[in-house]
């Protein structure tokens, strides 16, 4: 594979180390949301899983927000 850039590749290979996130599906007040694992208890919200619009306008499950939860075994 050939990879053409004008950066230099110290830059464009600075994250191919590193683990990629750790996501989770969860669901909040019945709406599925992509949350990526920040700590035990904490979550970022990465996607709503939802086709209602309406889910879409809750501030507090839009995409970049940090949840904290519980898990539930």
């Amino acid at each position: 594979m050939t990879l053409w850039s004008i950066l230099p590749t110290e830059l464009v290979l600075s994250n191919v180390d590193s683990p990629p996130p750790l996501y989770e599906e969860i669901q909040c007040n019945h709406i599925k949301l992509i949350v990526e694992k920040i700590s035990p208890t904490q979550c970022k919200v990465s996607r709503l899983l939802t086709t209602d619009p309406q889910d879409y306008l809750h501030p507090e499950i839009q995409p970049g927000k940090i949840l904290t939860y519980k898990p539930i075994l």
